[in-house]
């Protein structure tokens, strides 16, 4: 008998009872800076984001050849560009709005803008959602600020009516998350007992 109690029907068990995360159970909640808020109405438009990583460097200390590996500082892997992928609506709006924000941010027509350090009324909410649509972990992205809003290219000659979809890249200072997002939240706390 094998000394691992991760066995296939051991597997089959947990993932009946904790199932699985799926690629469309997930929603960007709010979108917020000083100049511009996106709500529902806009950022149901967003076809494609991720969860933020979280990395803790590696600082190696010697001794006599042997290199022992102790914690260091935090850092926020792609904190300075964190797409979002959305799909572009026929009057273009959400993009010029976008556009606007970039502008804001820094105009090259006069050299100026708010090119301020973003603080915490900038920030950008995500949802990991269970199959009720409820969510179960949020995370809410600190210090948000525009970077980039990307181009959009046409086939004017060999068009097939395609939709079109653009992308915007935004930077953040660091992270919290909120597992589960309250004390009226369902889902994914009770899957694993046994995690704290």
């Amino acid at each position: 008998m094998a000394d691992t109690s991760q066995t296939i029907r051991n597997f089959y068990s947990i993932a009946a009872a904790a199932d699985f995360s799926r690629d469309f159970l997930f929603r960007v909640g709010a979108l917020r800076t000083p100049r511009l808020v996106l709500g529902e109405e806009e950022l149901v438009y967003v076809r494609t984001a991720a969860l933020p990583g979280r990395n803790i460097a590696n600082i190696e200390v010697k001794y006599m050849g042997l290199s022992f590996n102790t914690p260091g500082g935090v850092t926020y892997p792609n904190s300075g560009a964190y797409s979002l992928e959305f799909y572009c609506d026929q009057g273009s709006t959400l993009r010029e709005r976008l556009i606007e924000e970039s502008r804001a941010t820094f105009d090259d027509a006069t050299s100026t803008g708010e090119y301020n350090t973003a603080g915490p009324d900038s920030y950008i909410v995500l949802y990991q959602l269970d199959k009720q649509l409820s969510p179960v972990t949020k995370y809410t992205l600190h210090g948000a600020s525009i970077r980039d809003v990307s181009e959009i290219s046409y086939e004017i000659s060999d068009g097939t009516g395609a939709y079109k979809t653009f992308t915007t890249t935004f930077a953040y200072h660091y992270f919290t998350n909120e597992f589960p997002p309250d004390a009226a939240a369902g889902g994914g706390a009770n899957a694993f007992p046994n995690i704290r």
